[in-house]
């Protein structure tokens, strides 16, 4: 796995991607891979790096963030070690520990203000926009919401391929089949060596009703990377409904 370094530990708010505060060079390696792992769609690896980011800096505030944003249910002691952190952050992540704490408040509204904050800091940081358009989609469920910030985000970065499956699951969910197709193929393009674009266009073909062409997207994700068992239990049922549907 090879690492995604940004270029200082340190604060640095004129910067167009935001720093991430940790006085530790090897913690912020494990973050940096933590984070490619995690828009690869292999959480285990994501989770353990970032525990291990953790582990080399107790202070790392972002890392347990992310830990926590990442589940969704982390225990509560996770939420606690981030607010207990002593690091001097810098701006950007202000906005993203104030954010936090709406969030685990159930205060979303005001969650989405502070995270649309630190995307106006940090126009050009893909971790900034997809904290917010996740939360959006995911927590919230606020689908038209969520598109929107993915939108900003394609046009700020319109080479960060993860921002497309969201937004193809994001158009499957409001109907838009062609525009989630649209979105599924270009993850695809820009992530050609990636087992998950092939797995989220299998899901595509399923819901459409597109089994051959499901079962084959499915194994495609499953031949790049055999870590992706699920595709293989996809691609067997994709191939059940097929068999099914082509009798009398």
């Amino acid at each position: 796995m090879s690492f995604l370094v940004i270029s200082s530990c340190t604060k640095n708010e004129s910067a167009s991607r935001m720093t991430v505060t940790t006085d530790s060079d090897l913690a912020l390696e494990l973050y940096e891979t933590g984070m490619l792992a995690f828009d690869q769609v292999k959480f285990e690896l994501a989770f353990y790096n970032l525990e291990m980011a953790v582990k080399e800096d107790p202070d790392f505030f972002m890392a347990y963030f992310w830990i926590y944003f990442m589940s969704g249910k982390s225990p509560v002691k996770v939420a606690e070690k981030a607010f207990q952190s002593e690091a001097d952050l810098n701006d950007g992540e202000k906005e993203i520990k104030t954010a936090f704490k709406y969030m685990l408040d159930g205060q979303e509204d005001e969650a989405v203000i502070h995270l649309k904050k630190a995307v106006d800091l940090y126009p050009m940081d893909p971790y900034i926009h997809k904290i917010l358009y996740n939360y959006q989609f995911l927590y919230m469920k606020d689908v038209e919401g969520a598109v929107e910030s993915m939108n900003r985000a394609i046009e700020a970065l319109p080479d960060y391929a993860i921002t497309y499956n969201q937004l193809g699951y994001a158009m499957m969910n409001l109907g838009k089949y062609d525009r989630a197709e649209e979105a599924f193929n270009t993850y695809i393009r820009l992530s050609p060596d990636v087992a998950n674009p092939y797995d989220s266009k299998g899901d595509f073909f399923m819901s459409t009703g597109r089994y051959e062409e499901a079962y084959e997207s499915y194994k495609k994700a499953y031949a790049l990377d055999s870590g992706f068992r699920i595709s293989e239990k996809k691609a067997q049922k994709a191939m059940y409904l097929l068999e099914n549907s082509e009798k009398p």
